[in-house]
């Protein structure tokens, strides 16, 4: 999977920071009800095949992955124009409404806050005392619906959706809803995509569209009985005649010493490969760069990968 060329220029878009984060964008036309348009347009695939590759590459560790919006929508529309609707639960009433409610110690007496108030000062009109201090005249139980039709008081209206695109109305758990989540590149996988990933892609890519049959980790028995595991082989037959390839990675954390160049060397002879491409990263030392000239190895950094069709072309 990750050596697809399609995939392959997602990764790249992401690594050189041109797309910092993909977007999820609501669409209830598809099949997961999502749709990443950046991934869509530059890959040629279709919503359900972009959520899946994002998942995948999740689970991989290759991106993060951010809740972005929950989405609620109508069951039978998919629209999501909705008002959530209130009721009153004794008398079905639409009419009720937030109101906050004041209890008087003394008498116990209970009802909204506008009740007590009278000429700017709060008082009980049962008992007909002043409430002065809260706590240890009265008690504020906080907001209540207080239905003007039947006069009910609830901490729990009714609820109820509203679709104002086809006019149907749901109970509460009949809402159809959807968690959408953005993606981004795991900061630590962007070396390796740099340094490996990335080139090993790019290299596949490059050598299959000249005709090279590629292969990956491979292990090649050569003229001497051993077997080597070889990094990338590519093979292209011309007539009678057999072209061999073989790609090497070497890294370092300053540089790559000749020893990577010599290893190389020794495994592209074993097996008669004719051209020997070795990537390295950061790049190769004075010594390392000699020998590479010696041995008429072609030596590319990830970031000149490019640069080698043309190469290999005039190989061939």
């Amino acid at each position: 999977m990750l050596n697809d060329a399609k995939l392959l220029k997602l990764f790249e878009l992401l690594v050189d920071q041109e797309l910092n984060c993909l977007e999820p964008v609501f669409a209830p036309h598809t099949v997961k009800g999502v749709s990443y348009q950046a991934v869509e347009s530059q890959l040629g695939v279709d919503a359900e095949y972009a959520v899946q590759l994002l998942e995948d590459l999740y689970h991989l560790g290759y991106l993060n992955r951010q809740f972005a919006e929950r989405v609620f929508f109508c069951p039978a529309c998919n629209s999501t124009d909705l008002g959530l609707t209130l009721y009153c639960p004794k008398c079905n009433s639409l009419e009720i409404g937030r109101t906050r409610l004041f209890r008087h110690r003394t008498c116990n007496y209970t009802a909204p806050v506008e009740n007590f108030i009278q000429n700017d000062r709060r008082v009980c009109p049962k008992c007909r005392n002043e409430l002065l201090l809260l706590g240890s005249d009265y008690d504020d139980l906080g907001n209540r619906y207080r239905c003007p039709d039947c006069k009910e008081i609830t901490r729990t209206p009714i609820e109820r959706w509203h679709c104002r695109s086809c006019d149907r109305t749901y109970e509460k758990d009949e809402i159809r809803e959807l968690i959408l989540y953005k993606y981004s590149l795991n900061p630590d996988q962007v070396t390796r995509l740099r340094q490996e990933r990335i080139p090993r892609a790019r290299i596949r890519e490059l050598l299959t569209r000249e005709g090279y049959e590629v292969q990956e980790s491979v292990n090649v028995k050569g003229r001497s009985g051993a077997v080597h595991l070889i990094d990338i082989l590519a093979i292209k037959n011309t007539g009678p005649l057999e072209h061999r390839v073989i790609v090497g990675f070497a890294t370092g954390a300053q540089h790559v010493d000749s020893e990577a160049v010599i290893k190389l060397y020794a495994k592209a002879y074993d097996v008669g490969a004719q051209d020997i491409i070795l990537v390295v990263s950061p790049r190769l030392t004075e010594e390392a760069s000699q020998f590479a000239q010696h041995y008429h190895i072609r030596v590319y950094t990830p970031d000149r990968i490019d640069q080698m069709a043309a190469a290999t072309e005039k190989q061939t």
